[in-house]
Parts: C-alpha cells; sequence; structure tokens
C-alpha cells in the first residue's frame, strides 16, 4: 500500500487551513509533518488522529524570523519524505521537495501565492523598518525564485477555490484544479437559537473582526459572542475594543470543545475578511442551518447565496453595513434562511471530498 503524507508549514492557529488538513488525514489515513504543532492550534491526537505527527522544527511565534527558520527546516530538515510514495504539500512549505523520491507523486494544495511576494508586496513592505527594507526586498526575490521553480515541480496543483485559481494563473501561470475544503456535516448540526450573533475567525487585521466588534458597540441590545485562538495577533487590540462592553463576549476553547455547540446556537454567524481565499467558517456557519452576514469580495461570492443563506454588505465593510445587516437578519429572519443554508453546505461534504481527494491521490 502506497505511504501518504501531508506535509504543513505550522499548526499555529485554530484556522481554516488546519481544519483543512485534518479533513484530508481522515480521507487519506495519512501522516503529517509540519513546522510545529502549537498548543494554541488544534490538539490532533484529541481529534482521534492515531498516525504519525514529525515536527521538522522546533515552536516559535516571531512572524518573519519564524518564516526564515522554517524555510530552512523545510530545506534541510525533510529528509523523511523520502519514505513516502505520495507528498502533499500545504502552504509555505514545497521548497522541502528537493528531498522527496524521483518517482514520488507531489502534489501541492495551493490556499494562495504568498501574498507578501505577490498581490500584496508593497503592502507589507509598508509594515518594514526603513532600514531593513532593503533586506525584505532581497529575501522577497530569492523566495519568489525559489517558489516558483518548486511550484513548477509539482505533479498537481490543487486549490481551493476559483478565486485563488485566478490568482495563480495570474501570477504564476500554470493550471491549478480546484477542489473545495469539506465539512463534517455530522459535526455542524441546528441546534436551536440563543440570543447571540457569532464570529469565529481569526483575529487578524484580513479578517476584520475589530469591525464587528465596533458594530455591536452600536448595539447594546445585541449580543456577540467572539471565538478566538490563543496565538491570534491581534487579540489584545480587539479585547481593548471591547472593553467594559457586556454584550461583547470573548470564548477561547480548548481542544476546541463546545465550537460546534456555539455555531449550532446562534442566531447567525459574521465573516468578513478582506478578499478571502477560502474560509471554512461560512461554510461551517451555513452547516448548521445559520446564515451568514458576508462581504462582496473574494471566494465568499462561490460559496454564500445573498438572500438565501446569508446577507451581502459592500466589500468595504464600514460598520454602518454590519450594523444595518444585523438589524435585517434577526432571529425570525434566520430561521427562514435554514434549510437553504443546509442544502448549500451540502455541496462541500466531507464525502465529496473525500471521493475526489482519494481519486486524485491514489490513482
Amino acid at each position: 500500500m502506497k505511504k501518504t503524507i501531508i506535509l504543513h508549514d505550522t499548526f499555529l492557529y485554530k484556522g481554516g487551513w488546519e481544519r483543512l488538513i485534518m479533513m484530508m488525514w481522515k480521507a487519506l489515513k495519512a501522516d503529517i509533518a509540519s513546522g510545529f504543532f502549537s498548543s494554541g492550534s488544534f490538539d490532533l491526537r484529541k481529534e482521534w488522529f492515531e498516525w504519525k505527527m514529525i515536527s521538522v522544527s522546533s515552536e516559535i511565534f516571531k512572524k518573519w524570523f519564524r518564516h526564515l527558520k522554517l524555510k530552512w527546516a523545510f530545506l534541510f530538515n525533510t529528509s523523511f519524505l523520502k519514505e513516502y510514495d505520495n507528498i502533499i504539500f500545504s502552504w509555505d512549505c514545497i521548497s522541502a521537495q528537493r528531498n522527496c523520491r524521483s518517482d514520488a507523486k507531489k502534489i501541492y494544495y495551493c490556499h494562495t501565492p504568498p501574498r507578501y511576494i505577490y498581490d500584496l508586496h508593497e503592502l507589507y513592505l509598508k509594515k518594514v523598518p526603513l532600514l531593513l527594507k532593503p533586506a525584505f526586498k532581497i529575501f522577497c526575490f530569492v523566495f519568489k525564485i525559489m517558489y516558483e521553480r518548486d511550484v513548477k515541480s509539482m505533479d498537481l496543483v490543487l486549490t481551493n477555490s476559483i478565486n485563488t485559481q485566478k490568482r495563480i494563473k495570474k501570477f504564476l501561470w500554470i493550471e491549478s484544479t480546484v477542489l473545495y475544503p469539506p465539512v463534517d456535516l455530522e459535526k455542524f448540526k441546528f441546534l436551536g437559537q440563543n440570543d447571540y450573533y457569532l464570529s469565529f475567525a481569526r483575529l487578524s487585521d484580513a479578517k476584520r473582526v475589530d469591525k464587528i466588534v465596533e458594530a455591536f458597540k452600536l448595539m447594546p441590545e445585541k449580543k456577540l459572542v467572539v471565538i478566538y485562538g490563543e496565538n491570534d495577533p491581534q487579540r489584545q487590540k480587539i479585547f481593548d475594543l471591547a472593553k467594559w462592553r457586556e454584550n461583547i463576549e470573548f470564548k477561547t476553547l480548548p481542544g476546541n470543545v463546545g465550537f460546534t455547540d456555539y455555531v449550532g446556537n446562534a442566531i447567525a454567524t459574521i465573516y468578513i475578511p478582506i478578499d478571502e481565499d477560502f474560509g471554512m467558517s461560512p461554510v461551517e456557519s451555513m452547516a448548521a442551518g445559520k446564515p451568514v452576514i458576508w462581504v462582496n469580495d473574494g471566494w465568499l461570492k462561490e460559496s454564500i447565496i445573498d438572500g438565501k443563506t446569508g446577507i451581502l454588505i459592500d466589500a468595504e465593510a464600514k460598520v454602518e453595513d454590519i450594523v444595518s445587516a444585523v438589524r435585517i437578519l434577526n432571529a425570525d429572519k434566520a430561521l427562514e434562511m435554514r434549510w437553504n443554508c443546509e442544502a448549500r453546505a451540502r455541496d462541500f461534504s466531507l464525502q465529496v471530498f473525500d471521493r475526489e481527494i482519494n481519486k486524485i491521490v491514489n490513482n
């Protein structure tokens, strides 16, 4: 029997990418390797993972140092890949392809071409201190050459959405195959309606949870629950925004225990990221019969149906637009959308994904 391993850059957060990797090993019964497995991410053993887990480096949180250290580790600490017949690369770890056997099948699941190199390069550059800008430009130049060479060595490139597929074509001039990440419909169920709206996006600039919090500060009669991870980068800023607001509650869930209960009992969820490549959050919400307040941007246009499975707001996501959408999407309106939400989520089922990923990897 052929041996398969999934190599992911880090298990640092409790995000959509990490949930996707968990769905992959369930479908393929594959080993997993990662830069490291953080205590702030999912505990795979508690998720019933029983295959081999390999860390190629040690845990580190300082962003740019982490990136450089892991780049080195993927280049020089992944000789174990020679043991495998199928290797699936996820996110920024494909430099490890040098350590695969020549007869191995190499598959790259591209969540997006690295945005600090391509479409968001200037935005990242602005955040770099003036004295470090020349070094940043050199690193990006070198990493761009390495990345494009590594991508071209792959036997197949998969991606998560038509939105990302277009980005890959634009920047890399290669074809890719869309394989939508799945949701385990057995886990996400409609359980009822409590009195809260839910946000469970990572607390980072791109997810704009700060705007959701600002909106609920203007609606003290409406309750917001924010689920976050211990390593989320914007955590303290958003905590400070909500200080003394009794209608805004923050929850961290060790081991992810209780997460599906929070989704299943919400009125609706709110998800307003900037040009999202793919986010599992809205599909998980719909699987539980919960409509989504969403933005007309990125992959969301492929998943949510305005007026049927959610309420659309402008891509700019102004605070007043969020307020207006919440007032429209009251408990009665959300309940009317339940069946459409559940039907739409079935297009992203684990069964569909299981069949397709096994066909790709094992044939």
